[in-house]
């Protein structure tokens, strides 16, 4: 089975329905799904969790390629609300959300291995390519940051997609590590840069498994991260997969569009039932 991870709440739902209609265009291979929650309404009503209704849907995309697949819906209020809002970071121009991946090592029922990715990614081909990776060695394999590369350090890496080998994550206490570091000290990445300092044990890999800039013939995980646009004027452009007229209008991409005619179709079934609960 490849052991798939996704972090957030039900603003990031559609990127989780996108990202796993394209992995299961290619991937035969049967998934082990996990998708990491928080419920923090008390703190902002937008950060509402991911519930079993939504876990359906992603459950019957994975299914219908492969009937061995399966979803997992963990809650990790309970086990991290606490030490997120204590953080210094916890209130920066990304959700207290992007902090859950750092606590992957203290949920016991995750596996050994596994692949985290963000939810704003699409594939372009068979993930199992990345997965079986040998990572044993390794705490982490790693994209190196498109922009961090050039402004901050040549190693500065990504942490959109993110092949973890959580048994030694485990053995050595990184992630412990990247928390603290994160919960004392301000910065403008605060999950990335933590992970980039605390795990030292780092497999750099081909751009092609995280590609943040465009699309290219290799590809197989393209993503839509922020970046920033000098011409006309300097400004940052945080346009995702599911943001489907600024896609066609602004970046001109339109190689996902069965996947899009899909998407649609699910979240009009989606509306649909919603409508017919109300009545």
């Amino acid at each position: 089975m490849i052991n798939l991870m996704f972090c957030g709440n039900s603003k990031v739902f559609d990127g989780m329905i996108i990202s796993l209609l394209s992995i299961v265009k290619y991937t035969n291979e049967p998934l082990n799904v996990f998708v990491l929650t928080m419920d923090l309404r008390n703190v902002d009503e937008n950060y509402a969790p991911i519930e079993e209704k939504h876990i359906e849907i992603l459950e019957n995309i994975i299914k219908e390629k492969n009937s061995e697949s399966k979803i997992t819906l963990i809650d990790t209020t309970d086990l991290i609300k606490k030490e997120v809002l204590s953080s210094v970071n916890k209130k920066t121009h990304y959700t207290p959300y992007i902090f859950i991946r750092l606590f992957s090592d203290k949920i016991k029922e995750l596996p050994d291995k596994i692949l985290y990715l963000d939810c704003d990614i699409v594939c372009y081909k068979d993930i199992k390519e990345i997965f079986e990776i040998d990572i044993e060695e390794y705490d982490i394999g790693v994209v190196r940051d498109y922009i961090g590369r050039k402004v901050i350090n040549k190693k500065y890496i990504n942490s959109g997609v993110l092949l973890i080998n959580l048994k030694k994550v485990r053995e050595d206490g990184s992630f412990e590590k990247a928390r603290n570091i994160a919960k004392k000290r301000v910065m403008a990445m605060p999950d990335q840069t933590a992970i980039y300092k605390a795990c030292t044990k780092k497999l750099y890999l081909p751009d092609k498994y995280n590609e943040q800039k465009q699309r290219k013939e290799d590809t197989v995980i393209r993503h839509f991260s922020m970046t920033i646009k000098m011409l006309p004027y300097f400004r940052l452009v945080n346009i995702k997969p599911w943001n489907i007229d600024r896609m066609h209008n602004e970046y001109k991409i339109y190689d996902y569009e069965d996947i899009i005619e899909k998407y649609l179709e699910i979240k009009n079934n989606e509306n649909k039932k919603e409508v017919v609960k109300k009545i």
